[in-house]
């Protein structure tokens, strides 16, 4: 299968260039490949290229850059999205686009099912369901994956934080699942083998805060630490986040019977013998 993926050079990109390069010809666009706002560039690649099956990966993620410049965060999130989706419709290239759990405002005391509705409180979350809007609307072949904090690979922000030798600062008031890299990718794998078109939750059983995810990842890497709790009002102008958003994985275990492991499980394997983990504790 010739697969082409978009924002190939960041971390989730490139570990999903890696892993699907395994069994795949994959062609991994970075942005100085592939401008994704630039509508005739767009088509006119992927045209050229040929692909069975195209995942969307690129856009901004960072929070407070895109609070602090919606304009620049629509443009790339939303038009980028739509300008890959309108090539897959035009083309009948079947398309897995990244979103977020962050597309939920947090309010429920549930994990959210994928027929929940959506409601984002900041801008990020609110591109990815705009996002989603238009690939719904102008696509028949697409697979939303829904996911959250995703770890794994060699820039991931546990990897960071084990190899950070200052004060780790991170929220207790934010509840979500954990979802590791490979698990990610091997359901991905997974349900691009079929056409059951649609939008599907993806991340690992079990739900904690910010905080006690890190402080796991720090006893299991056997480094004596602790974790500081960010107290809610310490960044005042800091994006919001949804304060819940555990997402329910009963869809995909139903459709695919994929059953996710526990983040801890997870987090573990990450820390013991992933080789992309460089902390050597001294």
């Amino acid at each position: 299968m010739n697969i082409i993926i978009t924002g190939a050079h960041g971390n989730l990109g490139s570990y999903m260039a890696d892993y699907f390069s395994r069994l795949n010809n994959v062609i991994a666009l970075g942005r100085k490949n592939l401008n994704i706002v630039e509508k005739d560039n767009v088509f006119n690649t992927i045209k050229m290229m040929h692909p069975d099956l195209v995942i969307h990966n690129a856009s901004i993620n960072d929070m407070d850059q895109c609070e602090g410049d919606e304009n620049l965060a629509y443009t790339v999130n939303t038009i980028g999205s739509l300008n890959i989706a309108y090539v897959c419709s035009h083309l009948n290239i079947p398309l897995v686009f990244l979103s977020s759990s962050y597309v939920f405002n947090g309010k429920k005391n549930k994990p959210y099912y994928e027929t929940d509705f959506c409601d984002p409180i900041n801008t990020f979350g609110k591109t990815k369901l705009a996002a989603e809007k238009l690939i719904r609307t102008i696509c028949k072949k697409y697979f939303i994956i829904r996911t959250s904090w995703v770890f794994g690979g060699s820039m991931c922000y546990i990897n960071k934080a084990l190899n950070n030798k200052s004060k780790i600062i991170m929220s207790s008031s934010e509840i979500l699942n954990p979802t590791y890299i490979k698990d990610l990718c091997s359901c991905i794998e997974v349900i691009i083998k079929t056409d059951f078109y649609g939008v599907y939750n993806c991340v690992n059983s079990n739900y904690a805060t910010k905080k006690d995810v890190l402080q796991y990842a720090f006893e299991i890497a056997g480094i004596d630490k602790k974790v500081m709790d960010l107290p809610e009002n310490y960044l005042d102008n800091s994006p919001p986040r949804p304060k819940y958003t555990p997402l329910n994985t009963s869809l995909i275990n139903n459709c695919f019977n994929l059953s996710m492991p526990s983040w801890q499980e997870r987090v573990e394997e990450y820390c013991r013998f992933s080789p992309h983990y460089k902390y050597i504790n001294q």
